[in-house]
């Protein structure tokens, strides 16, 4: 059985002296004489030096086992194949051991080749290039799928907070938002305002029309505190069927303005109390004075806007108190 174990480009004398050295770590790996194999390669490295020189593009020579016996073997200009013993080893190598010998002899060939080292840092950079494209794409795609949930979450959350006839926020959605803001607003001595609305009549209008009617009347309404707000600063909410608030940002002279603008755009058929943010209010103290201004304002005639400042009113009702606020 033959065995190549090493093939190298033999042009110049760096390559017939690295030739040399592998040849040489064979013979003792394979347990062969080396001295006998220094003084045989002196007279082969002088006939490579010959056969190189008639050979266009380097001379490949290849260090190959059979049996017990390792050759150098190439082919000479004219394509003449020569092959010159090296050395005799003692025994028979084994398959595996050849194989080892082989692959070392390639490693050790690739790290002493220029253009070996060189296609292989290539190839070395390419991997990464690659690799570095990979993990490039993978993050983007991380990115777009984490961009993706994100937006389902606040699509879901948005869901779950708005009221699904007008578009404006709930009541669970309210309520956390007032207790929020409340909390926000002390923290920074901030004046904040809550505007409670209730559609005069509605029921009655609701009943003689039809409920089509209705929906569109209540759409009207949320249309009407989308209009008299700020954008992105105050929150407008539906708190039950004919029954909303509003979460200003601001004090009551500036909650009052959005009071009356809702309603003008409504032709005066709603009936709207002001509170503001006192200090310690919790959510239920700040309702129930808002709550007994529109009480007050329902009480003088509906249509109307009422403040808590005016409870104090001799012409305020005496059910007017915190919480007894009616719907009608």
């Amino acid at each position: 059985m033959e065995k190549r174990l090493l093939e190298l480009s033999v042009c110049v004398e760096p390559d017939r002296r690295r030739l040399a050295r592998f040849a040489l770590d064979a013979v003792v790996a394979l347990g062969g004489s080396p001295f006998r194999a220094t003084a045989r390669l002196d007279a082969l490295l002088h006939a490579l030096r010959e056969a190189a020189a008639n050979v266009q593009g380097g001379l490949q020579v290849a260090l190959v086992a059979h049996g017990r016996e390792l050759a150098l073997c190439w082919e000479e200009a004219g394509g003449h194949a020569r092959r010159e013993r090296l050395d005799r080893v003692p025994e028979d190598p084994s398959e595996s051991s050849l194989e080892a010998l082989s692959r070392r002899l390639r490693r050790g060939s690739e790290s002493t080749d220029p253009e070996l080292l060189r296609r292989r840092n290539a190839r070395f950079a390419a991997e990464l290039e690659r690799a570095r494209e990979r993990a490039a794409a993978e993050m983007a795609e991380l990115e777009a799928d984490l961009e993706r949930k994100k937006a389902e979450l606040q699509r879901s959350i948005r869901e779950a907070e708005t009221d699904s006839l007008t578009g404006l926020f709930n009541r669970g959605a309210f309520d956390a938002r007032l207790e929020e803001s409340l909390l926000h607003c002390a923290r920074q001595d901030e004046p904040l305002s809550l505007v409670l609305l209730d559609l005069d009549f509605f029921k009655q209008m609701n009943d003689t029309h039809g409920h089509q009617f209705g929906d569109d009347y209540l759409r009207g309404m949320a249309d009407a505190m989308r209009a008299a707000i700020r954008e992105h600063v105050d929150l407008p909410c539906r708190t039950g069927g004919d029954e909303f608030a509003i979460i200003v940002f601001g004090d009551r002279d500036a909650a009052a303005g959005v009071a009356q603008r809702v309603l003008a755009a409504m032709e005066g058929r709603v009936s709207i109390g002001v509170g503001q943010r006192a200090d310690g209010d919790a959510p239920e103290q700040l309702v129930a004075r808002t709550d007994a201004a529109l009480y007050l304002a329902k009480h003088r005639g509906r249509g109307q806007v009422a403040t808590e400042l005016e409870l104090e009113a001799p012409d305020a009702p005496a059910a007017a108190a915190p919480g007894l606020g009616v719907r009608a």
